[in-house]
């Protein structure tokens, strides 16, 4: 054991294999600290039985390795040259010109370039990631070790990626990421503010990984937060480079925009730019609510402009869409919806539609339907008297192929009774509506169809059934077309 004094000791590592690919080995450095105009740095170093050095420097640490750019700093330091390992300890600041980070502890292996900080441990990189967390495993690039810089933070750490940290230009080809730049930016300091959220991603789960600050893993309740969407799941991927996301296990977005939605589904991928929705596709027994439409099907695929639903394509099994006084259902649907208000509806394979009656002039429990290989539907937005709030009606469907449907009309006279029956059948049907009610009904080709109005007895106003009796004419078997789900 000897004492050196601490004006600059230099410890040359030797080459580790993984090293010896390509680029210098870390020479370790260290500097003497002067506090007050005095050296405070000591250093002891002590000489094992193999020849290797073992180093102990305290009252404080000012390090490097030598022309590599970076930089730590800390109250006392342990450095195990023969196994490329250096403890830093107690106010801990490591900087390069990729990274800048601050913790209670660090420990950093020089053979491998990886660096573990521990205790209130804070960040930024060169892109403007921000980070906090107890722990994080900070990959270095180098020559010869790996070509760009990747971190894990464990222990449930807040992440805060600003729009620039995909590192890499869109590339022209749809689908894939340009490389991002190598060329060192400047150094950044780890104790900079935040400043305001804007345009960034807030990334919260159990566990973060990061490559490049561009390909993100995310593990255990994670939540990503826009300023357009919250979304959460179990586990979760990023590209930040191409604006790609998949949510697994139980996902959920909610849309922050001018009329939110929430999207539910097994797995759900989302693609943006410029942080902002562009489409959101949830596969799996997928459901999307929203002031103006609810959807269900095996498959839902919402498209965006500013924020607000233009689009949306339903496939799988039955897909399903209800307003407060619609329903249709198909195989397969394509909802129009500009602004995210409800405007044409193409429902294809075995569709039906379905919509409640005027219960102000009409006593039914029952819904009208229409039923039919294709069914587009039309609809209109109306703002009711004296209320703010908008509601969708339907102005127009049309049912094609095997058409069919049953509509149920107010009775004459203004009054409020047992409604006629209007069904028909044929190739084509299209229904209009005037005020949210059938006003007109046009059957074209293979037509047939019943108008039925109920009997009023001589001395009432209120329509009562009639028995058949031995007078009365034989009732028809009911007929299955009827039934609109029937194909």
């Amino acid at each position: 054991m000897r004492a050196l004094p601490a004006l600059a000791v230099l410890i040359a590592l030797p080459i580790a294999p993984v090293a010896a690919q390509g680029g210098e080995p870390c020479l370790v450095e260290f500097t003497g600290v002067v506090r007050g105009g005095i050296e405070t740095t000591s250093t002891r170093i002590i000489t094992t039985p193999t020849g290797a050095k073992h180093s102990f420097v305290s009252g404080g640490v000012d390090a490097t390795c030598v022309g590599q750019g970076n930089r730590l700093l800390a109250d006392s330091a342990e450095y195990y040259q023969d196994r490329g390992e250096l403890i830093l300890i107690n106010r801990v600041r490591y900087t390069d010109p990729k990274m800048a980070m601050q913790g209670d502890r660090m420990i950093y292996y020089t053979n491998e370039e990886r660096l573990i900080a521990t205790g209130s441990v804070r960040g930024r990189t060169n892109t403007g990631t921000r980070f906090t967390g107890p722990s994080f495993e900070y990959f270095r690039a180098k020559p010869g070790v790996r070509d760009t810089p990747s971190w894990r933070a464990p222990g449930r750490p807040f992440v805060r990626m600003a729009p620039q940290d995909s590192g890499a230009k869109r590339d022209e080809r749809p689908g894939r990421a340009g490389r991002a730049p190598t060329a060192p930016a400047a150094p950044v300091r780890a104790d900079q503010p935040p400043g305001e959220r804007g345009d960034s991603v807030d990334l919260t789960a159990d566990v973060v990984t990061s490559q490049n600050d561009s390909l993100v893993w995310l593990s255990g309740q994670v939540v990503i937060e826009r300023s357009d969407m919250v979304a959460t799941g179990d586990s979760a991927t990023l590209d930040q480079g191409t604006g790609y996301a998949r949510l697994l296990r139980t996902p959920r977005i909610v849309g922050r925009g001018e009329r939110p939605f929430t999207m539910l589904g097994v797995e759900i991928d989302m693609w943006s730019r410029e942080q902002k929705l562009e489409q959101v596709r949830s596969s799996g027994e997928a459901s999307v609510e929203s002031d103006s439409l609810d959807l269900k099907g095996d498959t839902i695929d919402l498209r965006f402009k500013d924020q607000l639903m233009q689009r949306v394509f339903t496939w799988g099994g039955r897909a399903i869409a209800d307003t407060p006084d619609q329903h249709m259902e198909a195989d397969s649907l394509d909802v129009l919806m500009p602004g995210q208000r409800l405007s044409e509806v193409h429902a294809v394979g075995k569709a039906v539609a379905q919509s409640t009656v005027d219960t102000a002039r009409i006593v039914s429990e029952e819904r009208d339907w229409i039923a039919g290989d294709t069914i587009v539907a039309h609809f209109d937005t109306v703002t009711a008297p004296g209320d703010t709030a908008q509601r969708t009606r339907m102005k127009q469907v049309t049912a094609s192929g095997s058409a069919r449907a049953l509509y149920q009309l107010a009775p004459a006279g203004g009054g409020r009774g047992m409604p006629n029956l209007s069904y028909n059948r044929g190739r084509e049907i299209v229904v209009l509506f005037e005020g949210g009610q059938v006003d007109r009904v046009d059957v074209k080709d293979r037509a047939s169809g019943l108008y039925l109005e109920p009997i009023v007895a001589p001395d009432s106003t209120t329509p009562r059934p009639v028995k058949p009796d031995s007078t009365t004419a034989r009732q028809p078997k009911p007929d299955p077309s009827r039934d609109p789900k029937r194909p």
